[in-house]
């Protein structure tokens, strides 16, 4: 018993001491000054039809953390999430995520942080903010604290497939 107290209490002490790496919570208008810096990218994970429809933040790179299914009439994983993200980022780069009202954000940058990257955010009103007593959504979120937002579309921003769903097709 010694020896395997011996041998595992480097371990212990090392995971310890080592910074790990969460998820941090910002509001929209935080997450806007940060993505002033080029080397911060802000990833809008609503589904594709959202970022078209809704609006999206001027400077959002479109990855959605679901797609919407016309025939099931629900959302469905984007199963390639984790690639798309090592496709289109460093691990080291600051990631900001966005989604409708921060409940998709935080799991996509669960998913991030388990692929390996480790400067992850999460915009916690998302881009539309929480519904008021009528059901409209205009309480906090990026729209409604007047942040710039758009509807043009930037080929540069906008999801593309990664290589690995023609596999998924097969």
């Amino acid at each position: 018993m010694k020896k395997y107290i011996a041998a595992i209490a480097p371990v212990v002490l090392i995971s310890v001491c080592l910074p790990s790496a969460e998820i941090q919570h910002i509001s929209p208008k935080t997450a806007y000054e940060m993505t002033k810096n080029p080397a911060t990218y802000l990833v809008d994970v609503r589904s594709i039809a959202e970022y078209y429809l809704v609006g999206h933040p001027e400077t959002a790179i479109n990855i959605p953390f679901t797609f919407w299914s016309e025939t099931e009439q629900k959302f469905i994983p984007n199963k390639n999430f984790a690639e798309d993200i090592k496709l289109r980022f460093k691990s080291d780069d600051v990631l900001v995520f966005i989604c409708r009202s921060g409940g998709r954000s935080v799991i996509a940058a669960q998913a991030t942080l388990s692929a390996g990257f480790t400067n992850v955010f999460n915009v916690t009103e998302g881009f539309e903010g929480k519904p008021d007593a009528n059901g409209y959504r205009s309480i906090g979120g990026w729209k409604n604290s007047g942040l710039p937002y758009t509807f043009a579309i930037d080929s540069a921003r906008i999801y593309h497939q990664s290589k690995n769903k023609e596999k998924d097709k097969k």
